[in-house]
Order: structure tokens, then sequence, then C-alpha cells
């Protein structure tokens, strides 16, 4: 099986994605969405993904074929969909981390640990219903607002998304003083859900929130997370090619 994922560099979601396949060693391909021309709201790409956003995950089969000439071999193989799609990065992440749990970094904690998947369910709903909602909308209104309509940044409001950040990452710094991750005390995907859009808060738009030394929980929960080498892979794989993970 071949995984595809159609999407584009700038996508913060895909490389959400891109940190799990390569924390998984799962091979797979990225296929170009240009988005500057428009591609992700033309009809066959809604097709896939009927809100036109990144990224998709297609998943293909190889079937192979001979197709002799005289004693040459040709076309050994043939990629065929087999008719699932997956979008959402968050769904794409959850499934790539149970499909294939029996190899790379175990992201999800058994279910049979229900104290551990207590703490990891925590961890997700605290990421996608408080935190990243405040760091997307500074990260927003800073660089893809500017990027997608040509408008200026709104600075008075940005300074008022940032406090929020700050807010919510206060409160990060007490749960992180009580355990390693923010899914409890193992790596989860709790924890990859926060790097893209963190990261480019803090690399694009020159924010240091998360290596804050009034949060020393925070900061060290961040330098670790950003410091693995998955997602350290991330940048120099997130371009159209395939790619074969060891």
């Amino acid at each position: 099986m071949v995984l595809k994922l159609y999407s584009h560099g700038i996508s913060t979601s895909a490389q959400r994605v891109i940190c799990v396949l390569v924390e998984k060693k799962v091979p797979f391909e990225i296929i170009e969405v240009d988005i500057v021309k428009g591609e992700h709201k033309e009809p066959a790409y809604k097709e896939m993904q009927p809100w036109g956003l990144l990224p998709v995950l297609v998943s293909y089969f190889i079937r192979w074929v001979q197709v002799k000439r005289n004693t040459e071999i040709i076309e050994p193989a043939q990629e065929e969909e087999n008719g699932f799609r997956l979008y959402e990065s968050r769904a794409i992440c959850r499934y790539i981390a149970e499909k294939y749990a029996d190899q790379g970094t175990q992201l999800v904690p058994a279910p049979t640990d229900l104290e551990a998947r207590g703490l990891f369910e925590q961890g997700l709903a605290m990421e996608a219903g408080t935190v990243d909602p405040c760091v997307f909308a500074a990260l927003n209104e800073k660089l893809f607002k500017p990027f997608k309509t040509g408008a200026s940044c709104d600075d008075e409001l940005y300074v008022v998304l940032l406090k929020r950040v700050e807010l919510v990452l206060d409160v990060y710094e007490v749960i992180l003083g009580k355990q390693r991750y923010i899914g409890g005390n193992q790596y989860s995907l709790a924890d990859i859900y926060h790097l893209p859009n963190g990261f480019a808060l803090q690399t694009q738009c020159d924010e240091q929130v998360f290596l804050n030394e009034k949060r020393p929980n925070v900061a060290r929960w961040w330098s670790e997370i950003t410091g693995r080498d998955a997602w350290k892979q991330v940048g120099e794989l997130n371009k159209p090619g395939m790619h074969t993970l060891e």
C-alpha cells in the first residue's frame, strides 16, 4: 500500500501529518496542490476534500502485472486507488498512529491502559479545544492573513491574541509541572499536534512564548518535542515526491 498526501509546503496541518509518518516510519508520497492557482477549490480536489482544505490522505495499492515484450518484462506494477480517503489532519494522524501501531514510536497509549488513555484524551482535548485556537488566531493575524488576502496585520489585535496564548501557556506551566508531556508521561499525538502552529509562531513570527524563562516547564517540554529527530526532518520532507523512511 502507498499513502499519498495531497498538500502544499505552507500547510502547517500537513506538517502535523508528516511528523507522524516519520515517527511511525511509514513511507509516503507528497502530491503538491497549487493553492496559488486555486487547485484546492477546483471540483477534482473538492471531490476528495469537500471543504477545499489541506491536506488529504489517499491510500493506493500496488497491482503487480507482467506484460512481456519478447523477453523483456515491462510495466511491472501499477498503482490503483483503493477507495480510502481521509481529511482533517488530526484524524489522519490518529489513523496512521493506530494502523501502524506496531512500528516506530508508540503515539497512542494501549487501549487496556485506561489511566494513560484518559490523560492522552485529555491532552488531545486541551490542544484542539483551547490551546491551538489561540495559537492559530495569533499566527493567522500575523502570517496567514497577509499571505492569503494581502491585508496588513492588525498590530493591536495581534498583541491581544498573543496575550491569550500567554494565558493558556500559564495553565500549561502548571500541568507540565506534574507530568512530562501534555498527554501524560508518554510522548504522543497530543504533543505532536502542537508543533506546526507553535513552531511557526516561534520561527516565522519571532515569538518566544513557548520558550519564555518564566515558564520553565513549558520551555523544557517545548525544547524536547521540537528537538526530536522526526520533527527536524519535516522541513526537508515537506516537498513533492516519494519519501522512503528507514
